[in-house]
């Protein structure tokens, strides 16, 4: 059973926002074609409240590359607090968290 990759993240209220994950074995890309990923942000690790959800496609298979975004309507809701996220793999039904971590989101000042 494999640990997530601890990774938290730092983004500002009303921002689109992207991360790029580039899946490796090593320092060499995994082929990820026929695979999907998800990410979410919940205010405790237990809540069945998704405060917002990434948006993820796989941008490069062959590189291993996914791209997640979260759009600016869904982080303008988001108060400026810590949160927790996970990121998540579906390859062929087995599901693996890949990234966990905290969210900080900052408060805005133009809205």
């Amino acid at each position: 059973m494999a640990v997530p990759v601890k990774q938290n993240l730092t983004i500002t209220r009303g921002d689109t926002e992207s991360l790029v994950v580039n899946m490796t074995a090593g320092s060499t890309p995994i082929n990820i074609a026929g695979r999907s990923y998800r990410a979410q942000i919940r205010e405790t690790k237990d809540s069945g409240v998704i405060a917002a959800s990434f948006s993820c496609s796989v941008t490069d298979a062959a590189q291993g590359q996914v791209t997640c975004t979260l759009s600016a309507g869904s982080t303008a809701v988001l108060l400026p607090q810590s949160y927790y996220w996970d990121f998540e793999e579906d390859n062929a039904g087995v599901i693996s968290t890949i990234l966990a971590g905290t969210v900080t989101v900052l408060a805005d000042v133009t809205r």
